[in-house]
Formats: C-alpha cells, sequence, structure tokens
C-alpha cells in the first residue's frame, strides 16, 4: 500500500512539474506519467518509455479522445497480461483492460478527455483554461487514481 501511494505521488508529480522553459516544455502528459511508474512497478526499464508515448497524452495530441491515462495503465497492463505471439489468446489483457475503463468510468463518468475537462486544447483559451483550472486538479486525481487502479489489476 506504501509503495501505491509513493506511485501515485510520483506519477502526481511528473505530471505537475513544470520545466524552467514551460510551455515549450512541458510536464509529463498525462500517458507519460502513468506508464513512467507503473513501468517502474513492473520493473520494466527502457528509452522508449515515455517516447512511445508522447503523442498519446491528452487525448492523442490534444485532440479530445481517449483519456491519457486510461492509455498508460492499458499499456501497463499489455506489458503484463499481452500476447507475445498471435497465436496466444488476447482475453487476460482485453479483460484487465475492460475492469479498468469500467472503473474508470465509474468514477469519472467519461473516459474521452474532451469529456472530463470540458475543454478543446488545441485552441490557446482552452489550454490557458486547462492549465489554470484543470490540469493540476482533476487531472492529476485522474492520474493518482489510474496508477492506484492500475496497480491493483497488475497484482493479479
Amino acid at each position: 500500500m506504501a509503495q501505491e501511494k509513493e506511485l501515485q505521488e510520483k506519477a502526481a508529480r511528473y505530471f505537475q512539474e513544470r520545466p524552467p522553459n514551460f510551455p515549450d516544455g512541458r510536464p509529463y502528459n498525462c500517458c507519460e506519467s502513468v506508464l513512467l511508474v507503473l513501468s517502474e512497478y513492473l520493473g520494466i526499464e527502457s528509452s522508449l518509455i515515455p517516447r512511445v508515448v508522447t503523442g498519446v497524452g491528452a487525448g492523442f495530441s490534444l485532440n479530445g479522445l481517449t483519456c491519457g491515462c486510461i492509455s498508460g495503465a492499458a499499456m501497463a497492463i499489455g506489458i503484463r497480461y499481452g500476447r507475445e505471439r498471435n497465436e496466444e489468446s488476447p482475453q487476460v489483457a482485453w479483460k484487465k483492460v475492460g475492469q479498468f475503463i469500467e472503473s474508470f468510468k465509474d468514477r469519472w463518468g467519461a473516459t474521452a478527455c474532451r469529456g472530463l475537462t470540458g475543454l478543446d486544447l488545441k485552441t490557446p483559451e482552452g489550454l490557458e483554461q486547462y492549465y489554470k483550472s484543470v490540469h493540476d486538479y482533476s487531472c492529476t486525481d485522474r492520474i493518482r487514481f489510474s496508477v492506484g487502479k492500475a496497480i491493483e489489476l497488475l497484482k493479479d
């Protein structure tokens, strides 16, 4: 439980810490933050993380689609339970990702970034409002929730 809380807070820090050259440099996005700590939990070290998910955060590159927290958790679940060959069944990974999505939807009421934030992040006004009143608050709470729920599913 202590490790889970520590990883939740580490993900929140990744998500909130603005680099000195902000806004050109940005904090890690939701997907990067979740996958970074979950891969640490799984003992995975790769130069591909967070690179492979940089375009996935904020609903896929600010497009408001699937929340990056969901994507990051799904990728971590795939790392642990995904198949290596097409002859293998994807059922375990599908079931666990499905459980994660249902829990997320039950908790937050939506799975799409735009539905969760109510903002169009592709506009300067939407992005400004996001950093002012959403990023460090409700999105950070979703990151903590996602890390905790994913760890619960990864323990099985």
